[in-house]
C-alpha cells in the first residue's frame, strides 16, 4: 500500500482506538446501526498537541460521501451526473458501515500513514463526491463554507480522528480530519 509519509525515514505510530459515541447529523436509519465506536484516533501521546480552545479558521479534511435518492443532488461524478442514484438512505448507511469496518480493522495493523492511505484509497473507489478524484481530499476548508452538519462533525474531531457516519443534505459522509 502506498504511504503518504512526507517525513521520510521516520516510522509512523500504530493506530489505537478511542471509544466515543458516533458523530451523526441525524439518527441512523435503525437504532441498531448506531453501535459503532467512533471517532477512531491515534492516542494523544502520538498526535501533535492540537488545543481545542482555539478553533482554526480552516480545517483540513478528507471525506467519503455516499449519496442516496433523497440527497440534495442524487447523482454522482462517476456517471458524469447523468444517472440518478437510486440507493436508499439505509443502503447508503450500510455501505458506509462496511467502509468503517475496513478502517477499524486497518487501525490495528497500520501506521498512521498507511491508515490515511487506506482512507484515501476507499475515497477514490467509493465516494460519490468529485473529491474522490483527489482521494477524498477537500483541502483546507474555511469555516462557514461547509454544510452545518458536516462542519460541526469535522470541527469536533481531533487531528487524525475518523468520524462515524455524518448525515447532511448532500448524503452520508465519513470524515477524517488531517489538520
Amino acid at each position: 500500500m502506498r504511504s503518504y509519509n512526507h517525513d521520510k525515514g521516520r516510522e509512523s505510530p500504530r493506530v489505537p482506538v478511542v471509544a466515543s459515541p458516533p458523530i451523526v447529523g441525524t439518527k441512523p436509519p435503525h437504532d441498531t446501526l448506531a453501535k459503532s465506536e467512533f471517532p477512531i484516533s491515534f492516542s494523544r501521546s502520538e498526535v501533535p498537541n492540537t488545543s481545542p480552545t482555539l478553533q482554526p479558521q480552516r480545517i483540513d479534511v478528507l471525506h467519503i460521501l455516499k449519496k442516496h435518492k433523497d440527497s440534495r443532488r442524487p447523482s454522482s461524478w462517476r456517471s458524469d451526473y447523468k444517472e440518478p442514484i437510486l440507493r436508499t438512505r439505509e443502503e447508503a448507511w450500510h455501505e458506509l458501515e462496511k467502509l468503517l469496518e475496513i478502517m477499524r480493522q486497518s487501525k490495528d495493523s497500520s501506521t498512521l500513514d498507511d491508515w490515511i492511505a487506506t482512507f484515501r484509497k476507499l475515497a477514490l473507489e467509493e465516494s460519490d463526491d468529485s473529491s474522490a478524484k483527489r482521494h477524498g481530499d477537500l483541502g483546507l476548508v474555511p469555516r462557514n463554507k461547509m454544510l452545518p452538519e458536516f462542519e460541526q462533525a469535522a470541527s469536533a474531531l481531533q487531528v487524525h480522528e475518523l468520524s462515524g457516519i455524518v448525515e447532511s443534505a448532500s448524503g452520508m459522509h465519513i470524515i477524517l480530519r488531517l489538520g
